[in-house]
This record gives structure tokens, C-alpha cells and sequence, in this order.
């Protein structure tokens, strides 16, 4: 189900700040991440994102014209936590003053704010492109994740409301497959089996989710997080 879906060590100052406060005894400073992306010109206008240090968070998002926002639970693998910690820790991004937008304005495609807290140290950074190819992936990574929280979401509530538009949204979610736009492809394949079994849905939906679990356990599609 979304709600269920869903280390390398930390360097620079986060691995500086633990070691110190684990060799006088005390608690590692807690480690939070953020992000946030805003078009006001797309159909989904605002995605963010929370997630603590445990890899527990929440994805949050609007669609179209409405002001209501959708909250859904998560939870990500420890290898996709541990991919970006490497990540914020080989930028040394809590401590850099590096402006990682391009030269060239992309606003047209939308505005990305990340956020690093560790402990009572914090710090965003906001762009529309960037050339850094480490702050890039660890953009991909975040939008992924909410891909795949909106991808099931959108496919559970039409098998409540509407059994006819399910076909429609397994498209979409392969679709985002195919553009390795989902982090962790594997998570998939338990709320993919419990579509498949679901009487409600269409046939010709189950037959192609049993055909997308087929790929997915053949490894077929991949990710935006680089190994």
C-alpha cells in the first residue's frame, strides 16, 4: 500500500559533528532532509517532502486548481537514505556557500529547494537547473519518491471511485518506469500484487500489472540513484 511502500558514513560536518558528540557521550546530532519543488504553471504545482534520518517521512502535494493538499506516508529504503547522505556529504553541502543554479534561467521547468538539517545547523538551496551532477540526483531522488507515492495513490483511488480510469494510471506508472522516474522499483511489486488479485479492478489492468511485477522482478527497470 502507499502508506507502507517505501549507510554510508556521514563526512564533512555531519560525520565531524557526530563523532565529537559520540566521543563526549552524548546523542549524534539528528539529520533532516527537505524538498520542495513549485511550478504554478503544472498540473501538480507543489510537491514537498520531509524525511528524518530513519528514512520516515511524508510527501505532500496539490493538484490543479485546488488548494487542498494531499499528505501521504513514507518510508524509503535504507540504500536510498544512505545514497543521499553520500551525496550531501561528497558536496560538503551543509557547509558550502556554492550557488548550484545554472547560468542559464530553466524557470519555465520549475523551482527546487533543498534542505539539510543537522542538528540546529541548516541549510537550503534553490534552483530551477543545475549543472552539479551530485545536487541533480539528489533532486531525481526526491521527485522519485514522490512519484512513487502519487503513481499508487492515484491508482488505489481510482479502484475506489473510478474502476474504469485504472488502466489509465498503470500506464502512467509505467510510463515513469520506463524513465527510471520511480526511486525504489522494487517497493512497488507488493501493492502491485494486491492490484493484480483485486476483482474490482479490470482485467486487462490486472493482466498488465502482472506483466509490469514480471519486469520489475527480472529487474527491468531502473532508478534514478546511482550505485
Amino acid at each position: 500500500m502507499v502508506g507502507c511502500l517505501l549507510l554510508v558514513a556521514w563526512c564533512g560536518f555531519g560525520l565531524t559533528t557526530q563523532a565529537q558528540e559520540s566521543a563526549n557521550g552524548s546523542k549524534a546530532a539528528a539529520m533532516k532532509f527537505a524538498y520542495k519543488f513549485e511550478n504554478v504553471r503544472f498540473y501538480i504545482p507543489l510537491i514537498e517532502i520531509d524525511l528524518d534520518d530513519k528514512g520516515v517521512g511524508e510527501v505532500r502535494f496539490k493538484r490543479g486548481e485546488s488548494d487542498d493538499i494531499i499528505e501521504l506516508k513514507l518510508k524509503v529504503l535504507p540504500e536510498t537514505l544512505a545514497r543521499l547522505k553520500e551525496l550531501y556529504a561528497s558536496t560538503r553541502f551543509l557547509e558550502s556557500d556554492e550557488n548550484y543554479q545554472d547560468k542559464k534561467d530553466h524557470s519555465n521547468i520549475g523551482w527546487v529547494t533543498l534542505t539539510l538539517m543537522v542538528g540546529e545547523h541548516q541549510r537550503s538551496a534553490r534552483f530551477n537547473y543545475t549543472p552539479n551532477l551530485e545536487i541533480k540526483e539528489v533532486a531525481e531522488i526526491f521527485r522519485a519518491l514522490a512519484n512513487q507515492q502519487m503513481d499508487l495513490f492515484d491508482i488505489e483511488t481510482a479502484l475506489q471511485y473510478q474502476p474504469l480510469d485504472v488502466p489509465g494510471k498503470i500506464e502512467v506508472l509505467e510510463n515513469d518506469l520506463r524513465l527510471e522516474r520511480i526511486a525504489e522499483p522494487q517497493q512497488l511489486i507488493p501493492a502491485l500484487r494486491d492490484i493484480a488479485k483485486n476483482d474490482s479492478a479490470p482485467l486487462i489492468a490486472r493482466n498488465h500489472v502482472k506483466r509490469i511485477i514480471e519486469a520489475l522482478e527480472k529487474g527491468k527497470y531502473k532508478s534514478p540513484i546511482k550505485k
